[in-house]
């Protein structure tokens, strides 16, 4: 049977599983997983996608919840998975198959999917070592790994510009249209440079794709995934 296509979507949410083969499990101790994590922290630093969950479930599987925010996922999975097998230096393939991918249609399917990685969990130490999730407040590996001891940075030093609520977008987008003397109306009727704030606005925020369609006149989330990806394909 024909291996189904992948949903292609740079700015989407998606669900992430990998399994590994029969000549090694992935994880055969703490050291194996603090190894796993700094790779997902150079990945993460290389292609600047949002991270919500990550869950190193089993000694044999592990489970990603991120927003691509621009990048492409494949790219993005073999700087993970290469890397890693490269640092276990196996003779045999180490994962099972190619890994899973699913898109996570909104706010509500994402939380959906990180409670039942949880629930599986079933209170274990090392489980819950490994997970966490905050929809507002993506996780930056830099500091959330109390297995990698990475120093904690501060909000500042992680994201200057970043802006974090709907208030500080609006405040934003309100400088933007007195700097270039337009009302708000008037710059929402420029297509070309409304589409070109909705990117920049995406890229330098953590507001999801429902706020910045409100963000902007109040365009539906299918309109922004669009104009995010004609934009990602110029």
């Amino acid at each position: 049977m024909a291996r189904q296509a992948r949903i292609k979507d740079p700015y989407g949410t998606f669900h992430i599983t990998q399994s590994g083969g029969k000549s090694r499990v992935l994880f055969e101790g703490d050291e194996d997983r603090k190894h796993f994590l700094d790779i997902l922290r150079r990945a993460q630093s290389k292609f600047q996608f949002r991270l919500y969950a990550y869950c190193l479930l089993s000694d044999n599987t592990y489970h990603l919840v991120l927003d691509l925010n621009g990048a492409d996922m494949s790219k993005v999975m073999k700087s993970i998975n290469i890397g890693y097998a490269m640092y276990l230096d196996t003779k045999e393939p180490l994962f099972k198959d190619r890994y899973k991918s699913t898109l996570l249609e909104d706010t509500a399917s994402t939380e959906n999917v990180i409670k039942k990685i949880h629930e599986k969990g079933d209170g274990e130490s090392v489980y819950n070592s490994f997970c966490t999730y905050d929809l507002t407040s993506p996780l930056k590996l830099d500091w959330v790994s109390p297995l990698t001891g990475f120093s904690k940075k501060s909000e500042e030093e992680d994201c200057r510009n970043c802006i974090e609520t709907i208030d500080e977008a609006q405040k934003k987008l309100l400088q933007v249209t007195l700097e270039r003397g337009m009302s708000l109306t008037e710059l929402l009727k420029e297509k070309e440079l409304r589409n070109e704030l909705i990117l920049k606005f995406r890229k330098n925020s953590t507001l999801s794709l429902k706020e910045l369609g409100s963000l902007f006149g109040g365009l539906s989330e299918s309109s922004i995934c669009k104009i995010l990806n004609t934009a990602c394909e110029k």
